[in-house]
């Protein structure tokens, strides 16, 4: 797909990036009366949320939206806006598009869709405004998008039910991470997941079509932001993979990182793809090698991206030094047969489970009964579930030089279960610069995973997906 608009990495005025992510006032074209509308979501979202900004609901037909004042036109607006979200249908975006340039909007986010994708049915549709939006210094994300939620701007501009606190239960913490994604629902799904352990998010922004802004652009917008230490990019293609390469030198330059999920890998996806958000999605090796020459992490799917992201937000980055050793993970478990599992689980993946020292045994003897075994995995058996206490035998696996990290597997499946190590564990997290992993071999209680969020690790319910996390802090060069 091409367009006169300005290319990736072309912004010469980063302060209109800025209206999209901060933006102080907003234009709602299409607004519906409706708050269960997907043209009214955003509006009843934003009121939610306590957007502290202007918001001017655009409505042709009602002098009043959701209790807000409405406007005929854009350019019926009484104050500068620097952010149009346009819900209009696609034979009418054109006409909103040049108003939107009239009136001096900095960034209109088009959430319509109907521009080529699945059928063909509109493509073209966007190309005789494109000169006139270039020359105007507007940017346009979408269309065909699902929008985006800012969380420092308190904006969710978007119709996502992520975002719907009322029937989620919910509201998204704010957070280091940004999601780009191509894909309007994975993007908001991931930010859902990420969620449930623990995470919080900066931005999430879908791209759609991408005729204007795409995703390496605000990628690269993105690594100069300072509330934004991790970028997860879900992406079917890049126009410019060239573009790719400048920008994750960027992102290893600012210490920063980036998480990749390609899809688009089959014949039958590639073919999905193209009908979805028009990308090519090409060839998946080359990705995977273009991903690897870069240094990038590369997840298979959402699943082993919030593993990923997980261990990467929760641990701090480690150096050249650690890197270079690195790898080797000290496993202390209460279960022998979840310690075999992590340590299986860790081998497939390249990590090291090194066999522990004569004097490293000793002192772990001390802290387990007689008939445990301290030569990694450490089985402390299930007699310390029972009253005894584990951080004893992290306090020397951590010492010992001997491991990079520290993974403890046990069950959290009791209300309480942590209660007694609360402090131990939130002093050895502190004290130590080793990583500590958890591995709840049974479904974790409520109270368990709150006191697991609250001392920030990375927790997992999976050896599979422990092991994933572990091995991500070892792959990044």
């Amino acid at each position: 797909m091409t367009s006169t608009v300005p290319a990736a990495g072309a912004l010469s005025d980063p302060s209109v990036l800025d209206a999209l992510l901060r933006p102080r006032s907003v234009a709602m074209i299409g607004a519906s009366r409706s708050p269960t509308a997907l043209g009214g979501r955003p509006l009843g979202f934003m009121v939610k949320y306590g957007f502290p900004g202007k918001i001017y609901p655009i409505n042709g037909s009602a002098p009043e939206v959701q209790g807000l004042p409405a406007y005929a036109s854009i350019k019926d607006v009484p104050g500068p806006v620097d952010l149009a979200l346009v819900m209009v249908r696609a034979e009418s975006v054109v006409q909103v598009l040049q108003d939107c340039v009239t009136a001096g909007v900095r960034v209109a986010v088009v959430m319509s869709s109907g521009f080529g994708e699945g059928t063909g049915a509109g493509a073209g549709i966007l190309d005789g405004v494109a000169p006139e939006v270039a020359t105007s210094g507007m940017r346009i994300l979408g269309p065909n998008c699902e929008g985006l939620a800012s969380l420092p701007a308190d904006a969710p501009l978007t119709f996502s039910p992520v975002l719907d606190i009322d029937a989620s239960g919910t509201r998204l913490r704010p957070g280091n991470i940004a999601i780009l994604s191509q894909s309007g629902g994975l993007g908001f799904a991931v930010a859902q997941w990420g969620a449930e352990v623990g995470l919080g998010f900066s931005y999430i922004i879908s791209t759609g079509n991408e005729f204007d802004l795409d995703s390496l652009e605000l990628a690269g917008h993105l690594v100069d932001s300072p509330d934004t230490d991790i970028v997860i990019m879900l992406v079917e293609g890049f126009r410019d993979p060239a573009e790719f390469v400048r920008v994750s030198e960027r992102f290893r330059k600012a210490a920063k990182h980036l998480v990749v999920a390609k899809l688009g890998r089959t014949e039958p996806g590639i073919r999905a793809a193209y009908a979805h958000t028009l990308h090519v999605a090409g060839d998946a090796a080359e990705y995977t090698r273009l991903f690897g020459s870069c240094g990038v992490l590369e997840a298979e799917d959402e699943e082993e991206l919030i593993d990923v992201v997980q261990a990467l937000a929760k641990t701090r980055r480690l150096g050249a030094r650690e890197l270079a050793v690195g790898g080797r993970i000290g496993i202390a478990t209460t279960s022998g047969g979840a310690g075999v599992g992590l340590a299986d689980a860790c081998a497939a993946r390249g990590l090291l489970i090194p066999q522990l020292s004569g004097p490293v045994q000793e002192l772990l003897k001390r802290h387990m009964p007689t008939f445990g075994s301290p030569v990694n995995p450490v089985d402390l058996t299930a007699q310390l579930t029972a009253g005894g206490t584990i951080v004893p035998a992290l306090h020397v696996l951590a010492a010992s030089g001997e491991v990079d990290a520290v993974a403890l597997v046990t069950s959290l499946s009791s209300a309480g279960r942590l209660e007694r190590d609360k402090d131990a564990l939130a002093d050895f997290v502190s004290r130590f610069d080793r990583p500590l992993f958890v591995f709840s071999y049974t479904k974790p209680a409520p109270s368990c995973i709150a006191i697991l969020q609250e001392l920030g690790v990375p927790w997992y319910t999976s050896a599979t997906r422990a092991a994933r996390g572990l091995s991500a802090l070892f792959q990044e060069r």
